[in-house]
């Protein structure tokens, strides 16, 4: 099969990530496939790191008439099988091109943010594809709640991850030596791009409510705010305060090797207030063997079952994160009994291998609605 991802976002996040990650995994086993995106994007400068097929152009609008040529004449050129559009405008021209040349499109949507479409959008949404990804089983809800989408057509796509890439055997002794973080201190952990939905100001809240209780915890965050999010930035670090500069709290910007920072951390904490579907760092988390504490929101709780494989409390409370973190540091029994539940979970339901068989499942079958027969 012969595949294109368009995605016009010009940052770089979760989203963005796993459509790098999903293409690599496609042309490494025998389906070729490329990344459509805009000049100067993030995501183009990872596809063409990674050596991907790519196709750079402007995304102009949604009905830009040198945007569509372009696209169909690489569809035609490419002999494309089909096409897996990532956001409101990319899906819009993936419906032009099924509707003016019958080209098989998937739909991916990857947030749960209130959809709220109407006009050209609910048309796209309703019959401008052949089949919709989600990465919640919450959006699925939203799409059939909204009219939008039968559930029958929509395929909820797990948070995989490469267990070979994360695994419990990686030791974060040399990063603590290089940090100065003692052996025997406890890590708490925050990994996301440090925006509002993310909750950072909460995690550092509740940082600080632990740090006053004890002496052995040391609090990090991975990841770095977009051009939008700065001032949110300085807000949080504003609220670490004294803890920012005795190194209690830290915040140690984006980091590509997130596995190894990760086997820093004895507990993730997933602070986010909204637009979370199934995040990876989850299953990352639980094939390392670290504790989780999350949020509510959106597909969390479809991933995590509460005081069986985490900790799951309400978003954009402070003092329900403390006690949920202070829980497992003061309980390893419970922490050991949820570990071992995630891990096993996660070998059997989050590999990444598992992910992009069911992605290929689901492009089959929209190739089977628009009545194609996959390439060789």
């Amino acid at each position: 099969m012969r595949i294109a991802h368009i995605e016009s976002s010009m940052d770089w996040g979760g989203q963005e990530l796993r459509i790098v990650e999903q293409a690599v995994w496609l042309n490494a086993h025998g389906h070729p496939c490329w990344i459509v995106a805009r000049p100067g994007s993030a995501i183009l400068t990872q596809a063409r790191q990674r050596g991907l097929p790519l196709l750079e152009m402007e995304i102009r609008g949604s009905m830009n008439p040198a945007t569509l040529r372009t696209l169909r004449h690489f569809v035609r050129e490419q002999q494309i099988d089909l096409i897996d559009c990532h956001g409101n405008r990319d899906s819009t021209y993936g419906a032009y091109l099924k509707w003016f040349g019958g080209l098989p499109v998937v739909r991916s949507r990857h947030v749960t943010d209130p959809i709220g479409a109407s006009g050209l959008k609910k048309l796209v949404w309703r019959y401008g594809n052949h089949g919709i990804v989600v990465t919640a089983g919450r959006i699925r809800e939203m799409l059939q709640q909204d009219g939008l989408a039968d559930p029958a057509r929509v395929y909820v796509a797990v948070a995989g991850v490469d267990e070979q890439r994360f695994h419990p055997g990686l030791d974060g002794a040399a990063l603590r030596a290089q940090l100065g973080i003692a052996p025997a201190a406890r890590v708490v952990a925050n990994v996301g791009m440090i925006r509002p939905d993310k909750g950072q100001l909460f995690f550092v809240q509740a940082c600080r409510q632990i740090i006053d209780c004890r002496d052995d915890v040391v609090a990090i965050q991975l990841g770095e705010a977009t051009g939008q999010t700065r001032g949110y930035k300085q807000q949080v670090l504003a609220e670490a305060g004294a803890a920012l500069e005795s190194g209690r709290i830290r915040f140690l910007g984006y980091q590509a090797d997130i596995e190894h920072w990760l086997a820093l951390a004895d507990i993730v904490v997933v602070a986010s207030i909204g637009t979370e579907a199934q995040t990876r760092l989850v299953a990352q988390a639980f094939l390392m063997k670290k504790n989780v504490v999350a949020t509510t929101v959106g597909g969390l709780p479809e991933m995590i079952r509460h005081e069986q494989t985490g900790l799951l409390c309400a978003p954009g409370d402070a003092a329900a994160l403390q006690q949920a973190v202070s829980r497992l540091l003061e309980d390893p029994a419970l922490a050991e009994r949820l570990r071992e539940n995630a891990y096993q979970h996660a070998l059997s339901h989050m590999s990444f291998d598992h992910m992009m068989q069911g992605m290929l499942g689901c492009y089959r079958q929209a190739l089977a609605r628009a009545g194609r027969q996959e390439s060789t």
